[in-house]
């Protein structure tokens, strides 16, 4: 495959990598199925396999006789075409005669690394400037999936412009994405403040641990005008598609927790989740069935807070009027060497550390100065940190900012407290389980800096007449 962590191909009589990929259920709860696995059930799931879809993808796949422990990549794409969708829905959405071909709206590559028991979620930003097979001159990443190329020419692209090799493809359609939510009975997600989007039918009046139904979840993850209230005010989410890509890795480690706690390893809710959604998820056909019987067998204890979520650093670019993203150098580049398992001498892995990319903040005002999460939001952003969401803290009389991070991140929170021009406050929270990290700012917050060199942006503004105790205090789910 090319990829220095996994070597050359293994010894002859090897079986082909059969790793677990259980965290790839927890995209499209196909979980329900490997979790079924672990019992051995061999005949349920030669049955379910034979009723997904599936593609032939050999000449562009990265497989290939290697040792069961090597890393791997999984493509997984979220497929906006209609050709599914009921009578009814068409209505509200379209039908495959408003919106024709199978674009690709959500680009994910799932890096599992079986030896390590770890795995990262790679977001390639559908906005990227690429050159596509086929095209003259670049153009968005999302149209590489579009009309004959499908996920043939995508994968193509991703080599090609990445470096990333991909060994497997899992696809969920428009539908599907709401078959899930609804097999699960709804979705719970953390809103720190008030939300809506007009354009994507999303409306959540009230912060809070909010179960959203299969609707209002596909409007939260398709969110491109998202706006949240702070400090008495509705603003719009300065980091634009970034948050988008935020909102949709949060929802993924929701998933994953809402599927285990739904029943999903008791085998009768399994087979009642699987049939709902197994209509709408396609698999290249190198993904077998002793994969899926190896999959639960060795990663049964993966937790949502232990999966890295990665967005691919960029930069907005106007190219021909076009308002594209390119890729943002030389911090693309560490992430994706980062992500492949190679360091920069060359080795088979890059040492400890941390890249901003890696790293994803929920801004909430702790001051009452007016739109100061959103301007620390947009400062975060500009360093390349992934930003999961702004509102207001449960009070306004913050001085210095506090950065409150699960037990398992404080790495990552001391990180970003490097970054904050003055410092800031590191406050443990076991609570903080799908958020990485949560900046409260404060009348202190001056701004974010790159270690070592003058701060970047500062945000003053004067205080609203919003509240001064603040929101109130919401609950974690």
């Amino acid at each position: 495959m090319g990829r220095s962590q996994g070597g050359a191909a293994a010894s002859e009589g090897r079986s082909p990598r059969n790793w677990p990929r259980r965290l790839l259920i927890g995209v499209n709860l196909f979980l329900a199925v490997c979790i079924l696995a672990s019992a051995s059930a061999f005949a349920y799931v030669r049955w379910r396999y034979g009723q997904l879809d599936k593609i032939d993808l050999a000449e562009v796949l990265g497989i290939g006789e290697e040792a069961p422990g090597d890393p791997m990549n999984v493509l997984l794409v979220g497929s906006d075409t209609r050709s599914n969708l009921s009578e009814q829905d068409a209505g509200r959405f379209g039908d495959s005669t408003d919106v024709g071909g199978s674009r690709s709206d959500t680009m994910m590559v799932l890096h599992v690394d079986p030896e390590a028991e770890k795995a990262g979620i790679l977001s390639i930003p559908r906005d990227l400037w690429v050159q596509i097979d086929g095209f003259k001159n670049k153009q968005r990443i999302n149209i590489a999936y579009d009309g004959d190329g499908g996920p043939h020419r995508l994968i193509t692209t991703i080599r090609k412009n990445l470096g990333v090799d991909i060994d497997h493809f899992v696809q969920v359609d428009f539908d599907g994405f709401r078959g899930i939510v609804d097999a699960l009975g709804g979705v719970k997600v953390y809103f720190p403040a008030p939300a809506r989007d007009a354009l994507a039918e999303l409306d959540i009046p009230k912060a809070g641990c909010i179960d959203l139904d299969p609707d209002q979840a596909l409007a939260y993850v398709r969110s491109r005008h998202y706006q949240s209230k702070e400090s008495g005010k509705w603003r719009t989410d300065p980091t634009s598609d970034f948050g988008r890509i935020q909102r949709q890795q949060d929802f993924m480690r929701r998933v994953i927790s809402a599927a285990i706690k739904a029943g999903v390893r008791n085998p009768a809710k399994a087979n009642a989740m699987v049939g709902r959604i197994v209509d709408d998820i396609t698999i290249d056909k190198a993904l077998g069935v002793k994969d899926m019987l190896s999959l639960a067998r060795r990663f049964r204890n993966v937790t949502p807070e232990s999966v890295d979520m990665i967005t691919l650093p960029t930069e907005p670019a106007n190219i021909g009027g076009a308002e594209v993203l390119v890729l943002k150098e030389p911090e693309a580049k560490q992430v994706i060497d980062r992500f492949n398992g190679i360091d920069p001498e060359g080795g088979p892995r890059l040492p400890e550390g941390i890249v901003p990319a890696e790293v994803s903040v929920r801004v909430l005002n702790g001051s009452g100065i007016g739109g100061q999460a959103s301007k620390a939001a947009a400062d975060l952003q500009s360093a390349g940190f992934g930003v999961a969401g702004t509102g207001d803290a449960d009070s306004f009389r913050y001085e210095m900012p506090v950065v409150k991070y699960h037990p398992s991140r404080k790495i990552d929170a001391q990180f970003l407290a490097a970054y904050l021009e003055g410092g800031a406050k590191l406050e443990e929270d076991p609570s903080l389980v799908t958020a990485d990290i949560v900046l409260v700012t404060g009348t202190g917050y001056e701004g974010v800096r790159i270690p070592g060199g003058a701060a970047t942006t500062t945000t003053s503004a004067p205080v609203t007449d919003a509240k001064p105790e603040g929101a109130p205090p919401q609950p974690q789910c």
